[in-house]
C-alpha cells in the first residue's frame, strides 16, 4: 500500500475523531493557507496524526495553534505527513515552539519537543537522514535536513511534544513550520533559457549600437 494511499484512507477514517476522543483541537492560523489540513487525536495512545498539503499558495511560515492542551509531564507523539505540492523541492524542514504570543519557546515555559523524555519519542523523518536541534535556552526548534521531497511528494515526520504547565504564556501555543525550497529541475531549464534570451537580446543591442 503506498504512502499517498495510507495517507488518503487515515484522513478518511479519522478526521473528526479529535473531538470525540479529547478536547485538543489543532487549528491552521489565518494566512498559513494550507491546500489541505486534518488531524486525529488517539488520547489512550497520545498521538496526535497531522495531514497537510502545502501548495503554490501556502504561506513560507505555517503556523498551527494548540488548544486545550492536556497540561503535565507525559509527552505526546506527533506524526505529521505533509504533502508536497508547491512546485518546488524542500531540502529542508523546520519546526519551531512558540508561545501564546508568538515569540520563541524558553527553556523554563514548559513547554518543549518532549526533551526530558517521558516517555522518549525519537525524532525522526523518512525523506531527511540529519537533524539539528536547538532547545538550550531561548527557543524549542527542530531542523530537519540532508535529503530532498520533491513536488508532488510526501514526507513523514516524527516527534514528541510536552507542555508540563497551563500557563497564559502557553495556552494556547503555535508550531511553526518553515520548508527551505529549490526549483525543480524544469523551472531551473526555464530559468537558464530566459537568462540566455536577455544575453542575447543585449549582446545584439551591443552590436547594433
Amino acid at each position: 500500500m503506498s504512502l499517498l494511499f495510507k495517507y488518503s484512507v487515515a484522513a478518511l477514517m479519522g478526521f473528526g475523531a479529535a473531538g470525540a476522543a479529547s478536547a485538543l483541537t489543532v487549528v491552521e492560523e489565518p494566512g498559513s493557507n494550507l491546500a489541505a489540513f486534518s488531524y486525529t487525536v488517539d488520547a489512550a495512545a497520545r498521538v496526535i496524526t497531522l495531514y497537510e498539503t502545502w501548495g503554490v499558495n501556502t504561506s513560507t511560515d505555517v503556523l498551527l495553534k494548540f488548544i486545550d492542551w492536556p497540561h503535565g509531564y507525559t509527552a505526546w507523539r506527533i506524526d505529521k505527513y505533509v504533502t508536497n505540492e508547491t512546485g518546488a523541492s524542500w531540502t529542508s524542514f523546520r519546526h519551531e515552539l512558540l508561545q501564546s504570543d508568538k515569540g520563541s519557546s524558553p527553556d523554563d515555559d514548559g513547554l518543549s519537543f518532549a526533551q526530558l523524555g517521558n516517555p522518549h519519542f525519537p525524532r525522526t523523518s523518512d525523506k531527511f537522514l540529519d537533524l539539528y536541534v536547538d532547545e538550550v535556552a531561548h527557543r524549542d526548534y527542530l531542523d530537519f535536513y540532508n535529503g530532498v521531497v520533491a513536488s508532488g511528494e510526501t514526507v513523514f515526520f516524527s516527534y514528541g511534544l510536552t507542555n508540563r504547565r497551563e500557563t497564559d504564556a502557553t495556552e494556547p501555543f503555535y508550531l511553526r513550520q518553515t520548508a527551505d525550497a529549490v526549483p525543480e529541475a524544469a523551472t531551473w531549464a526555464l530559468l537558464i533559457a530566459g537568462f540566455g534570451m536577455v544575453g542575447f537580446a543585449l549582446r545584439r543591442r551591443a552590436a547594433i549600437a
